[in-house]
């Protein structure tokens, strides 16, 4: 590491003498070179400037404050999102950044104001986003910009832990109302034409086990044999299979606590002839098998399957089973409104699905318990009214 020797006249006339450190490049490329000016002589500035280059060396020196957004941000990454986010969240969130860095990044972070992030909040749902084929500007996504807005709240949100910042800029209740959008559940007649039409593709078995279990993508893809018990009829959830730039890597669920998963007794049957079929490619493969990832859903020599594969395998054949706005994930989606209807209590099927609370469940399925509501009444005078006209009968009739 390098540092140089400079001398400048002050507006005074006074001839004065500092130094710079090379730290090399920020996120973005720009050189990083933190300064100090002010020594009377060039001596005491060499002096110096070999003191801190060798603390630099030992690995003591601290880098600078951040003064810019897209500086700060560069450290928020670094210091805060990377120590604690999954990859696959890293990525989105630099991709939601991406947005953001051309109209405020050069923004000196104490310069920014509540005024500034609404105008720029505005221009990205106005021209925010970019047609693929012409490549010109369009509007960008309300919920985007949702996202986008909830970022910048959360790493400013940080710089006052920092002690960056004394307020929060960054307020998020002015913004564009995103659709809502109400997913879509899957009857039995709809999940057998799907599920059949996976033959062809290779999918059947995946979407079965995803239609009778309700677990995510990612956690049918990580689940390895020892996790299944198929005479039990029980499975075990406590990994998930993520997909990112860096490539595939097994991670562990948010509660890092195993979750069982009961298993119907044709999900369980589906998974006998599974197991039946991979012991007979194990034969056909030889040593050529990867028998040590022991894997229940994977690719024909016994590796994994790409999650982002499978999705699109999936949207395709819905795509062509003429069902709209169907995905994998729309079997769990139908697998917990299926047991809401069916009487299974909230707190059990919020258990199954892994969600963090019951107010989680009762969120994302509000659809289905508005319809058990509508009978509630009819239940009620069935049971309730009832009984008390009987009372009333009795007592007349004594």
């Amino acid at each position: 590491m390098k540092g140089t020797i400079f001398k400048r006249t002050l507006p005074s006339g006074r001839l004065t003498w500092g130094y710079s450190i090379d730290l090399g490049k920020d996120q973005n490329g720009k050189r990083i070179r933190p300064q100090k000016i002010g020594f009377a002589r060039k001596g005491d500035a060499e002096t110096e400037l070999r003191h801190k280059l060798n603390e630099k060396d030992a690995g003591e020196v601290v880098k600078p404050d951040p003064s810019t957004f897209v500086e700060f941000m560069a450290e928020w990454f670094r210091e805060h999102a990377e120590q604690k986010c999954t990859l696959k969240t890293v990525e989105r969130y630099r991709q939601l950044a991406a947005y953001i860095y051309p109209h405020i990044g050069a923004v000196r972070l104490q310069e920014l104001s509540t005024l500034m992030l609404q105008r720029v909040f505005n221009k990205l749902k106005e021209s925010g986003g970019h047609d693929r084929k012409t490549k010109k500007p369009r509007p960008l996504a309300a919920k985007t910009v949702r996202h986008i807005a909830g970022l910048v709240h959360t790493a400013l949100a940080t710089a006052i832990e920092w002690g960056l910042l004394k307020s929060n800029p960054c307020i998020t209740k002015n913004l564009p109302k995103a659709p809502k959008h109400e997913a879509v559940a899957l009857d039995p007649a709809q999940l057998a034409w799907f599920t059949e039409a996976a033959r062809s593709a290779g999918l059947y078995e995946f979407l079965m086990v995803a239609g009778g279990t309700g677990c995510r993508r990612g956690e049918l893809l990580a689940l390895t044999w020892p996790d299944v018990d198929i005479y039990g009829r029980q499975l075990w959830i406590s990994k998930s299979l993520e997909q990112t730039r860096a490539g595939l890597r097994v991670k562990p669920t948010k509660t890092e606590k195993p979750r069982p998963v009961p298993l119907p007794p044709s999900t369980a049957e589906i998974l006998k002839g599974l197991k039946a079929e991979q012991e007979h490619r194990k034969q056909l493969f030889g040593f050529d098998y990867k028998s040590d990832l022991n894997l229940v859903f994977c690719a024909a020599d016994g590796d994994y399957l790409k999650p982002d594969t499978i999705t699109a395998k999936a949207c395709l054949i819905a795509k062509k089973a003429g069902m709209k706005d169907t995905s994998i994930h729309t079997l769990r989606h139908s697998y917990g409104s299926q047991l809401l209807s069916a009487g299974v209590p909230l707190p059990t099927v919020s258990k199954i699905l892994g969600h963090a609370n019951v107010y989680t469940t009762a969120n994302v399925y509000s659809h289905a318990l508005a319809k058990d509501e509508a009978t509630a009444a009819d239940k009620w005078e069935a049971t309730v009214h009832d009984a008390i006209e009987r009372e009333r009968r009795n007592a007349k009739i004594s």
